[in-house]
């Protein structure tokens, strides 16, 4: 049998986070905390086998296949089996190519959240959902390679994903005591559409945007095909915020709010502005779908800093003081803390996510979260990590997931007022690239459209004119083209 340290040296030549073949037996590291040997396998949650599997995220700990690491949870090795085998509770630290000892295997349909997809010879993941409704581009988390690396979760593209086999662990069990009870898999792009200044109208098969014109009334365009419609206005009102829409999935109707003149929030209903109720706030609605009661549900700053929730009437979410507007993912929102934390409400508290000071709203993607700090550099935040994706900009920044690509793109403006973009794929975050050199106002919107399969980028010019730009796999980006003269605020 070879020793450890052979087995560490012939790793090297492995990419990809892959684990040598190992006999089943617990190994001790060189110099580290030794691998623990545990009386059984677990049984084990599916929620448990999340909860685990962040702490390493967590704590950031460094890929090796000559170390171990120990927690709450036990001592296991610090590759991509080792990752698994903490995460599922096994008894000691499994290696890919005897994790079958342990688990069978389901179909591709089947897989949910802590599943695992493993290449026997390479290298093993645990399945955290699907990336795209036709289920071909898994949301993994994963310990993967080179030496020092840290645990990521990420989506891997349909060809990665095919390479390998779905697993499912055979002490699983769900919240009833059954192996088999279904559950749901989230899909990030299940038919809730978009909300923003630009939607995805799927209904009618175009793209649709609002804006508050230079006189305060808000105005709307479309594209369909090849051309936009025109400027089209929204009745006489007078508005002091932007609008935002967002296409009820429901009702296949778009649903258009802003804030008035007096501060309160309407709503765009049968032609005319209809105010929800008579609380004033002091930031710009923020919207999103609940699937439980089928309803949009619309969120702001009230005149007293806390965040307000309408869904018949306002009632404060906690009572903890924010800045800025909320963004919205999945059940969980995020906003800037009035302390200047990013701070998460789960549905019962607020929740500090880090000591990360940051001067921006936050944008989410996914389960990625992106802010900006004093410094200028946009930060990315994901599983209690948090990551710094340099650059030095102003404003908030704009990330978008794109199901096209399985990557979240994220624009932001930089310095001397031009729209930058950078992309973050399975490979890690590309650098932040200038698009063009036309210079803007504001920071920019990024949104994916649906029907196009692009990301679309607006954004303001210094004399008030709406400009887009848009970015297709394999054609790249377009040029800056102006959507028409009317300036907007």
């Amino acid at each position: 049998m070879k020793s450890w340290g052979m087995l560490a040296v012939a790793a090297a030549a492995i990419t990809f986070g892959s684990t040598l073949a190992m006999p089943d037996v617990a190994v001790a590291a060189e110099g580290g905390v030794s691998c623990g040997t545990y009386a059984a396998n677990s049984k084990i949650t599916r929620s448990e086998i999340l909860a685990r599997s962040r702490t390493w995220i967590s704590a950031r700990v460094p890929y090796s296949q000559s170390d171990c690491f120990g927690n709450k949870y036990g001592a296991y090795r610090t590759d991509c089996s080792g990752y698994v085998s903490m995460a599922w509770g096994l008894r000691i630290s499994y290696t890919t190519h005897i994790l079958e000892q342990v688990a069978h295997r389901i179909d591709w349909e089947d897989l949910r959240p802590g599943d695992a997809l493993n290449d026997r010879l390479n290298h093993v993941a645990l399945f955290i959902g699907w990336a795209d409704a036709a289920k071909t581009r898994p949301i993994v988390r994963e310990q993967a390679g080179p030496d020092g690396a840290r645990p990521v979760q990420r989506v891997w593209s349909a060809s990665t994903a095919r390479q390998y086999v779905p697993l499912r662990y055979n002490g699983v069990v769900d919240a009833g005591g059954s192996s088999e009870t279904p559950s749901d898999t989230p899909v990030t792009d299940k038919p809730v559409v978009n909300a923003g200044p630009q939607i995805s109208n799927t209904a009618q098969q175009q793209l649709e945007i609002y804006a508050r014109a230079a006189d305060g009334t808000i105005i709307t365009n479309f594209h369909k095909t090849s051309r936009w419609n025109g400027w089209q206005q929204l009745g006489p009102e007078l508005f002091a915020g932007d609008p935002v829409a967002l296409m009820n999935p429901e009702t296949k109707i778009v649903e258009v709010f802003a804030r008035g003149s007096d501060d309160k929030i309407y709503r765009r209903t049968d032609g005319k502005w209809v105010a929800l109720g008579d609380t004033p706030v002091a930031g710009e609605p923020v919207l999103s779908w609940n699937d439980k009661t089928k309803a949009v549900e619309v969120l702001a700053r009230g005149a007293d800093g806390l965040l307000q929730r309408f869904t018949d009437k306002w009632a404060p979410v906690g009572d903890r003081k924010i800045e800025g507007n909320p963004a919205v993912s999945d059940k969980d929102v995020y906003a800037r803390s009035a302390d200047g934390k990013l701070v998460k409400w789960d549905g019962e508290k607020w929740q500090d996510q880090g000591a990360t000071l940051i001067v921006s709203d936050p944008s989410v993607a996914v389960d990625q979260v992106f802010v900006r700090t004093a410094s200028g550099s946009v930060e990315q935040y994901a599983a209690g990590v948090w990551k710094s994706l340099g650059g030095k900009g102003t404003g908030a920044p704009s990330a978008v997931f794109n199901t096209t690509t399985g990557s979240i793109d994220v624009v932001q403006l930089g310095e001397g007022g031009i729209v930058e973009h950078a992309r973050a794929t399975s490979g890690g975050f590309t650098t932040w690239a200038k698009l063009g050199n036309t210079k803007v106002s504001e920071a920019p919107t990024a949104m994916y459209h649906a029907q196009t399969k692009t990301i679309e980028v607006f954004a303001r010019t210094d004399d008030g004119k709406l400009i887009r730009r848009f970015y297709k796999e394999k054609a790249g980006w377009s040029q800056w083209a102006l959507l028409s003269d009317r300036g907007i605020s």
